[in-house]
């Protein structure tokens, strides 16, 4: 018996809508079922886009989720072989889809131009995903513009929808599997959101090296200097709530250089993250944001950040007393010490004042009013550059990275000039 013909199923999510214009997939889901509706097999993946991130507002991602993720030429093998056999492609508002997935192959040489395509949309008369999920009864589906779960719902759709279309099935069946591309499988490993932050929740490599030294032991008198002076490295090196390999190596090597001992290491980072939170708590609250920057410096520092309850009774406990001598500069540094700094922004900014998110041009009228000058472009003389995503792929921030000029995550520079956010 011949086999029963299959459809993949597929659905993106972009870093914007015109792949014409350089945007790019960001998450990839096939799911293949046969024209009974039997699901055969899923594929899901992040895809580094090699640039801006685009509109997490919309599909949820960050930089961070995407920075480790294959790009798409590394997954272009492996995602040919899973959809051998298929005899078409489906999505809703396929054309969208298609449009990303032609531009994809179109980059690495390869033209996808005569493949048969379905439409969920066009076959049930329009509407959105959802609103016709709705209709159609399909269930478990939530509106999140994650791939692989509108991917399944479509698929499900798909499913109800062939089986008022006899003709369209038999004209399925009929057809021979697609002739894909002949793309070279790489070694890559695909990583879905799950997976993705996951990892991004395990304590950084470079945190488990500095604990597991074993230095020689030290005089108490050189130990205040030394800790100081790692402090200080710290300070800059988490300014934009990123610590790369380059980072985490100068700070393993520094410690060792100094014989820094793992404790002290450990105390170190636990004051650091201490000193944050009294100044989040210094005027009675703790905003949104500045709890998610807590608990960001805390992965970073390997700490466990279920403890943050904790930590802020502590940092109750220090408002009581004198400010702490020697705090870290960077935390509220206040608008003067940003005066005159040529600044520039990238990225969609992610912190919201009065519940609405920073626009662009708040963002700049805020920046102009404390006194700092905004550029539109990264050049040699910009003082700062600050990133809504410390691992965003602009091109502003690559050049920055390239310049060696000081980058700074956006809550961070909110903070420092006296700007309350959420």
């Amino acid at each position: 018996m011949a086999a029963m013909p299959c459809v993949a199923v597929i659905d993106v999510e972009t870093t914007g809508f015109n792949p014409y214009l350089n945007d790019r997939i960001v998450e990839l889901a096939v799911v293949v079922i046969d024209v009974n509706g039997t699901q055969l097999r899923e594929f899901s993946t992040l895809l580094n886009p090699e640039r801006d991130i685009g509109p997490t507002r919309v599909h949820g991602l960050s930089a961070s989720d995407v920075v480790s993720a294959p790009r798409f030429s590394e997954v272009a093998g492996i995602l040919v072989e899973f959809l051998s056999g298929c005899v078409a492609v489906a999505g809703h508002n396929i054309r969208f889809d298609r449009s990303f997935l032609d531009s994809e192959f179109a980059r690495l040489g390869f033209d996808l131009e005569e493949i048969p395509s379905l439409c969920t949309m066009q076959l049930a008369g329009g509407g959105s995903l959802s609103a016709v999920c709705a209709e159609y009864g399909v269930e478990g589906f939530a509106d999140a513009h994650e791939a692989l779960n509108d991917a399944r719902a479509t698929a499900c759709l798909l499913t109800l929808l062939l089986s008022d279309a006899p003709r369209l099935c038999l004209e399925l069946s009929e057809r021979s599997p697609v002739d894909w591309p002949d793309c070279q499988s790489a070694a890559t490993t695909l990583l879905t959101r799950e997976d993705s932050r996951r990892r991004q929740a395990q304590p950084p490599s470079y945190i488990q090296r500095l604990v597991q030294r074993i230095p020689a032991e030290i005089p108490p008198e050189e130990g205040l200097a030394t800790r100081l002076a790692y402090a200080a490295l710290l300070e800059r090196v988490l300014l934009d709530r990123d610590v790369d390999e380059s980072e985490g190596m100068a700070l393993f090597d520094l410690a060792t250089r100094w014989n820094i001992s793992p404790s002290q290491i450990v105390h170190i980072h636990q004051e650091f993250l201490l000193r944050l939170a009294v100044v989040a708590l210094a005027d009675g609250k703790v905003t949104e944001a500045e709890r998610r920057d807590l608990h960001k410096v805390a992965q970073l520092l390997g700490i466990d950040s279920s403890n943050l309850n904790s930590l802020m009774k502590d940092a109750d406990e220090k408002l009581k007393f004198p400010p702490i001598l020697g705090a870290p500069a960077g935390i509220g540094v206040g608008a003067e010490g940003f005066a005159g700094k040529r600044i520039c922004f990238t990225g969609e900014c992610l912190c919201q004042i009065n519940g609405e998110t920073i626009s662009r041009n708040l963002a700049t009228a805020l920046a102009v009013e404390r006194g700092m000058v905004v550029m539109e472009s990264v050049t040699k003389k910009l003082d700062l550059l600050v990133v809504a995503d410390p691992h965003t792929q602009s091109g502003k921030a690559k050049k920055a990275r390239q310049y060696g000029i000081l980058v700074m995550q956006e809550a961070v520079f909110w903070r420092g000039i006296g700007v309350e956010v959420e």
